[in-house]
């Protein structure tokens, strides 16, 4: 449970990373949308979430507010930035397959 933490914790901080920064050119994606690899990591950490019980719960609960605020930096045209950095949080989070090894992190 801890290393769940540990490992939401620094995924979280990445991820947050990303949204305070433009991308040069602008780096605004068609119609202010979160860029695929942000959907596709959502979808995943929801999922293993889900599977964790309890202790995935508590990420969850958490792991909102960062969905909230991959979704505004979408809008406020920082969508390449925030791309860069939900890759990073993805390949993160791929250590938390132990937690929910039905999920692939793939």
């Amino acid at each position: 449970m801890k290393t769940f933490a540990i490992i939401m914790g620094a995924t979280f901080a990445m991820s947050a990373a990303a949204c305070g920064k433009k991308a040069e050119g602008g780096g605004a994606m068609a119609g202010g949308d979160l860029p695929p690899t942000c959907k596709k990591y959502l979808d995943t950490a929801k999922a293993c979430f889900a599977e964790a019980g309890d202790a995935g719960k508590a990420a969850a609960d958490a792991f909102a507010q960062t969905a909230k605020a991959w979704e505004d930096a979408a809008k406020a045209g920082n969508g390449a930035a925030l791309e860069a950095g939900c890759k990073s949080a993805f390949d993160a989070g791929k250590q938390m397959g132990a937690m929910c090894p039905k999920v692939k992190w793939e």
